[in-house]
């Protein structure tokens, strides 16, 4: 945003307008979770971010990044409660705290490296094109992950509940 012009409070006050709809976002995402299932969910989410991230760079005025910031903020939120809640539905007990450590952990370093190719393609190219198309690419990426793993336990429940049926 202050690539843009903005000042320095005003930059601060997109960010906290989007993260207060991300705490309302969390919350129902995690409701959809419970209506529809961890993975759709989560599908659901990452589409959100995949087709929204690009858009930023299409905010001129102070007033549109506060509308956006809205809006992506919401399922942005949704997408860290969807990895949450896939995780306690897909591993076992015994190994839950590992497994979301784990997934945590990669989630923190894909924020971490998303940070700073955003600032190297920056300095590179003096926009933030190509950051913002690079996490756009990854958010395909990550939907043709969790796609196939909604696809594959799909499956799985279909054989095993025609397993069980009554011949």
């Amino acid at each position: 945003i202050q690539d843009r012009g903005f000042a320095l409070d005003h930059a601060a006050s997109v960010v906290f307008v989007m993260l207060m709809a991300a705490v309302v976002g969390r919350i129902s995402f995690g409701r959809l979770a419970d209506l529809i299932g961890p993975i759709p969910t989560y599908l659901t989410a990452s589409c959100w971010q995949t087709l929204l991230v690009f858009l930023f760079i299409q905010m001129g005025s102070l007033e549109s990044f506060y509308i956006f910031a809205v809006i992506y903020g919401f399922g942005y939120a949704g997408v860290m409660t969807g990895i949450i809640i896939c995780v306690r539905t897909l591993t076992p007990v015994s190994r839950r705290a590992s497994s979301i450590g784990i997934v945590t952990m990669f989630a923190w370093l894909g924020h971490g490296l998303g940070g700073y190719q955003g600032g190297y393609f920056y300095d590179l190219m003096g926009n933030y094109t190509l950051s913002y198309a690079n996490a756009a690419l990854m958010g395909v990426v990550n939907l043709i992950i969790v796609g196939a793993l909604y696809v594959t336990i799909t499956r799985r429940q279909r054989r095993i509940v025609a397993l069980a049926a009554p011949a």
